[in-house]
């Protein structure tokens, strides 16, 4: 049981049978008991990367597929994910985070939202989440910041 700050590039795994698929299903099933965090702007992100499945040339998914997937990513924020708000602190904590890291700007807002969490986690007295993305550069930004870090990408 523990707490995971969860990125777009992660979490489509939950959904799309990938590299890393059964580890992210596992991290994020109920009976892991695992506080799963993610980002507002996660909310636009799963739902433009199933659309752009549709629109791949050989198509990945089929369009009544990606609409079953969005459903079930909306019923999973609603009854199971904790949403940090972009707020516009968070988005001048993501601008700091530009000028010191290679950061690109969508990435930025993912790990200030995670930096948010981190930081009520510790005021609450909470041990911190870890960090979890499929994207080598964003982790090790992350992991320079002072986040365990995991990629799905390294299990089956």
């Amino acid at each position: 049981m523990g707490s995971y700050f969860v990125d777009s590039s992660a979490l489509v795994k939950r959904q799309i049978a990938e590299q890393g698929h059964a580890w992210v299903t596992a991290l994020c099933s109920a009976a892991a008991g695992n506080a799963i965090v993610i980002a507002e702007l996660t909310l636009v992100e799963i739902p433009a990367a199933y659309s752009r499945m549709v629109r791949e040339t050989p198509r990945r998914i089929s369009p009544a597929r990606r609409d079953r997937l969005i459903a079930d990513f909306d019923r999973a924020v609603a009854g199971q994910y904790i949403v940090i708000v972009a707020t516009r602190q968070v988005l001048r904590r993501a601008v700091a985070l530009c000028r010191l890291h290679p950061l690109r700007a969508y990435d930025a807002v993912q790990l200030a939202c995670a930096l948010t969490r981190l930081d009520d986690d510790a005021a609450a007295g909470l041990p911190p989440p870890t960090f979890v993305s499929g994207d080598i550069a964003l982790l090790a930004v992350a992991q320079a910041v002072g986040f365990s870090v995991e990629n799905p990408n390294a299990y089956p």
